[in-house]
């Protein structure tokens, strides 16, 4: 008995702590950019993306592949939105694994990419390979593709009936405690 009290309060107290991350994709006027395009985040951090106009994704990839899908990486899917006044009703959120690692992302769509619409969570503190370093390779790269992996892999592509006019970037709005349990008890070590 001491031990499943003991292991629940360890999962709850590692979901407390948990945050979620906004990031923006775009904005009313259509600007080819994430907000903010670099942040840090905890394990077991969640980042959750909001899409503005008009057809924007968000893809993982490699520092050394700005604009080409990372293989086993994360890909939204396209998240069309006609509206100039409100965010889209999907939103997309991948949970932080590995703090310890970078993690590239682009946009999909035409030469979004290369026009800088790229992002970093947890950037390297002190390498060469800095976001404008990024920005850079993305800027030179040839072609901008589009994985071939499913809508919503890697992460959680959530449809709502209800859009938020801005929230916003990396304010938490909860604690994701339900999603965060299982990997509470690994951290604890059960």
């Amino acid at each position: 008995m001491l031990y499943s009290s003991l292991f629940a309060a360890t999962a709850l107290v590692g979901a407390a702590f948990a945050e979620d991350h906004k990031v923006i994709v775009s904005d009313k006027q259509g600007s080819l950019l994430f907000k903010p395009d670099s942040l840090t985040a905890a394990e077991g951090d969640t980042v959750t993306f909001h899409f503005w106009p008009k057809n924007h994704s968000v893809a993982q990839s490699t520092f050394d592949s700005p604009c080409e899908p990372m293989q086993g990486g994360f890909w939204s899917g396209y998240v069309p939105t006609a509206s100039t006044e409100s965010l889209a009703n999907t939103t997309f959120t991948y949970e932080v694994m590995n703090a310890s690692a970078p993690i590239w992302f682009y946009c999909t769509q035409g030469m979004h990419c290369q026009n800088g619409m790229v992002g970093v969570i947890n950037p390297p503190e002190s390498d060469e390979k800095t976001l404008d370093a990024f920005k850079n390779a993305a800027a030179d790269a040839d072609m901008n593709v589009t994985p071939t992996s499913t809508a919503g892999t890697g992460g959680n592509r959530t449809e709502s009936s209800t859009t938020e006019d801005s929230p916003s970037p990396s304010s938490p709005t909860g604690t994701g405690a339900a999603s965060h349990v299982a990997g509470s008890a690994v951290f604890a070590g059960l």
